[in-house]
């Protein structure tokens, strides 16, 4: 592996739906689709994850107006909403899965405003990975990972890896920390799991590919996310929503406890 290198511009979008919730993270499918509109016809390009891994060890330089554009939560209104608008623009993607809940119900989160999301299926990942659309891990159930024992750590994260190379028989080594949590352990465990590159949300870039900043992409998002003129604005809101996604986990541990 050679030296860290540059990375470019790396956006991370949640809920592409029609249907209003309480939370920060939904997109509608119109302001989406005009933010991707603006993208391409300003002569942004989008990577794979390959690509971006070379980007991020040295071993590629990042093009002019060359960015990555990520999912976590793999949400069933992607395949209406989001996944048809970037192939219709040429652009590629990759989405991260909670495996436990593939097909299901985001029982795992808090259903802000008392609303329920369906999360894709396997067919439906099936389908978009031959249309530019790769898959990697979300973990199983979506747990902060720093909040837990090496025992669950490594489970949740040898279980989904295990379940998205059978179910679509992909290398499967990108992985998403739940809510952008991580340390030099869940580093570790991640290598050690066969993981080569590792996403977080709203931090600096410290030339590692197992902790790799992106840009949480929230409603009140501009019409160009995380690049135009009011990126160090939008940084500072996603920083702060980030935090209080702790709530989330405390919600998470309070369900355990009352089952």
């Amino acid at each position: 592996m050679g030296a860290a290198g540059a990375l470019p511009p790396i956006l991370c979008y949640h809920k592409i739906e029609r249907r209003r919730e309480l939370g920060v993270t939904r997109i509608s499918p119109r302001r989406f689709a005009r933010q991707i509109e603006r993208l391409a016809r300003d002569g942004w390009t989008t990577l794979s994850l390959r690509e971006l891994l070379a980007c991020a060890c040295g071993a590629r330089a990042v093009g002019a107006r060359e960015m990555v554009i990520t999912f976590d939560d793999a949400y069933r209104g992607l395949r209406e909403h989001a996944f048809p608008v970037l192939a219709a623009h040429g652009f590629r993607a990759a989405c991260f899965v909670i495996t436990d809940f593939a097909g299901r119900l985001n029982r795992w989160d808090v259903a802000y405003g008392g609303r329920r999301f369906a999360h894709l299926a396997w067919r439906d990942m099936r389908h978009w990975q031959a249309h530019g659309i790769e898959f990697g891990s979300h973990t199983a159930t979506h747990p902060r990972l720093t909040w837990m024992d090496d025992a669950r750590v490594e489970r949740e994260l040898s279980a989904s890896r295990q379940a998205l190379i059978q179910a679509l028989d992909a290398p499967a080594e990108a992985l998403s920390y739940p809510f952008g949590a991580f340390g030099a352990r869940e580093r570790l465990l991640a290598r050690r799991h066969g993981y080569s590159l590792a996403f977080t949300l709203a931090r600096g870039w410290q030339g590692d590919p197992m902790g790799i900043p992106r840009h949480p992409v929230y409603l009140w998002a501009p019409p160009l996310p995380g690049i135009g003129a009011l990126a160090g604005l939008e940084r500072l809101g996603a920083a702060g929503a980030n935090r209080c996604a702790a709530g989330t986990t405390l919600w998470q541990r309070w369900r355990r406890v009352q089952v």
